[in-house]
C-alpha cells in the first residue's frame, strides 16, 4: 500500500511541478520580467522548513499526525492560491492525436543543460556530507554544514536572482552562474580542509541557484510549442539527473574517491557555460510564444 501511495504521490508531484513552472512562465510573459528564481526560492524555503520541522514533529507527535497536518496546510495554501492563478489562453479544441515527442532539437539541448546542472546539485545534496566525513576527517556536525551552506546560499540567491537576470539578461546571468558554480565545485574537489570545502560548496550554491530557473524559463518559452510541452521535456530530463546520478556517483566513489568526482562535475558545469547561448528563449519578447 505504501508503494502504491508513493507511486501516485510521485506522479502527482511530477505533474504539479510541470504545471507550476509553466504557470510561472506565463506570469513572466505577462509581467515582462523574471520571477522564476523567486518561485524556486520559495521551494527552497519549503524544503528547509520541512527538513527542520518535519523530523521534530515526527519524533514528538508521530508520523500520522505529521502527515495529516502537512496535508491540511497544503490544502489551505492551494485553496487560497488557486483563485489568483494566471492561466494561459484556453487551447482550441482539436482532434485527438497520438502522443508524439517535440521535434525541436533546441528544447532537448536545454533539457541536457538542466540535466548537467541538476546532476551537480544532486551530488552535493547526497554526497557532500559523506565527502567531508570520510575523506576530509570532519565530524558529523561539521559534515552536515556542507549541504546546509550550499542550500542556504542557494535559497538567498534565488530571491536575488530575478533582479540580476532582469538587469543582465538570462544568457549572461546563466554564463556567470555556471562559471561561479564550476569554480566552487572545482575548489571543493581539490580541498583538503573541510571548512574550505564548506565555503566552496556555498560558493557553488551561489552559482547553481539561478541556473535551473533560467533553464526552466527557456524550456517553457520554446518557439512553436506550448509552455507545458517544453517544460515537460526540460523537467523530465533535469530531474532524471537527481534520480540517476546519486547511485552512479556512489558506485564510482566506492572504487575511487569523491574528490575526482566533484572535479569532473565542475567540467559538466563548464559545458553548461559553453551552451548558455541556447537559453536565449528565456529573454523576454513582446509577443507570446505560439502554442501547438
Amino acid at each position: 500500500l505504501a508503494a502504491i501511495a508513493m507511486l501516485i504521490f510521485g506522479g502527482s508531484i511530477g505533474g504539479m511541478d510541470v504545471a507550476m513552472n509553466s504557470n510561472a512562465v506565463v506570469v513572466e510573459r505577462r509581467l515582462s520580467r523574471a520571477i522564476m528564481s523567486s518561485s524556486h526560492g520559495f521551494w527552497s524555503l519549503g524544503g528547509f522548513a520541512g527538513g527542520a520541522l518535519g523530523g521534530y514533529s515526527i519524533q514528538n507527535y508521530g508520523y500520522l499526525p505529521h502527515a495529516v497536518a502537512v496535508t491540511v496546510i497544503a490544502f489551505a495554501v492551494i485553496a487560497f492560491a488557486i483563485r489568483h492563478l494566471v492561466a494561459e489562453d484556453r487551447p482550441q479544441a482539436v482532434e485527438h492525436q497520438k502522443f508524439t515527442l517535440p521535434r525541436h532539437t533546441a528544447v532537448y539541448l536545454v533539457g541536457l543543460m538542466a540535466l548537467l546542472t541538476m546532476i551537480s546539485e544532486g551530488a552535493v545534496l547526497d554526497w557532500a556530507a559523506l565527502f567531508l566525513h570520510q575523506e576530509l576527517g570532519a565530524d558529523l556536525a561539521v559534515a552536515g554544514l556542507a549541504y546546509a551552506a550550499f542550500s542556504g546560499v542557494m535559497a538567498l540567491m534565488r530571491f536575488l536572482g530575478d533582479s540580476v537576470r532582469n538587469r543582465f539578461g538570462a544568457v549572461q546571468t546563466l554564463r556567470g552562474s555556471a562559471l561561479v558554480a564550476a569554480a566552487g565545485m572545482l575548489v571543493a574537489g581539490l580541498s583538503s580542509s573541510p571548512y574550505l570545502a564548506i565555503a566552496a560548496f556555498a560558493f557553488c550554491g551561489f552559482g547553481i541557484a539561478n541556473m535551473v530557473p533560467i533553464l526552466f524559463s527557456a524550456g517553457g518559452n520554446q518557439e512553436g510549442m506550448s509552455s507545458g510541452t517544453g517544460m515537460s521535456v526540460v523537467t523530465t530530463m533535469g530531474y532524471s539527473g537527481i534520480l540517476v546520478a546519486p547511485s552512479a556517483i556512489g558506485f564510482v566513489a566506492e572504487h575511487s574517491s569523491f574528490g575526482p568526482i566533484f572535479i569532473a562535475l565542475s567540467g559538466l558545469l563548464v559545458v553548461v557555460l559553453l551552451m548558455a547561448g541556447l537559453a536565449h528563449r528565456a529573454e523576454f519578447a513582446p509577443e507570446p510564444v505560439p502554442a501547438e
